[in-house]
């Protein structure tokens, strides 16, 4: 139903509107990526905020940082590497997102999709985490 409006999307941008610490969650996680280990990366310690995501590419928001993916291939097919996931943010994060369709998309949000429906969900995952929120 979603390749009916636009087609396959053929680039994502992620612009991070705020800086969030590490310890924060927030980042956005791809499934199938590992993280670059170099010596700068050992120093700084870059990457996941998570144990359950540290063999996982995930890139840190930080403001004024952009990330772009090309979330199929040139004929269309989708390309699996880059499924992600936003992990579970402590504090507000914004970002601002563009996607780029094969064809004119239509922007739009599915009926009886309420951010309300999701609470409970989101207090389960912080559960599951051990993480007390107030």
């Amino acid at each position: 139903a979603q390749l009916r409006n636009g087609g396959q999307r053929l680039a994502t941008l992620l612009v991070y509107l705020n800086d969030l610490e590490d310890d924060r969650g927030g980042g956005t996680v791809f499934r199938d990526l590992k993280p670059v280990v170099n010596e700068s990366s050992k120093r700084k310690k870059r990457g996941s905020s998570t144990k359950e995501n540290e063999d996982q590419l995930t890139v840190r928001p930080k403001s004024g940082t952009a990330l772009v993916f090309f979330p199929a291939f040139k004929d269309g097919k989708p390309d699996p590497r880059t499924l992600h996931k936003g992990e579970v943010a402590l504090d507000t994060k914004m970002i601002a997102q563009l996607w780029i369709h094969e064809q004119e998309y239509q922007a739009s949000v599915p009926e009886n999709n309420l951010q309300v429906d999701a609470a409970s969900g989101v207090r389960e995952e912080l559960e599951r985490l051990g993480i007390n929120v107030v």
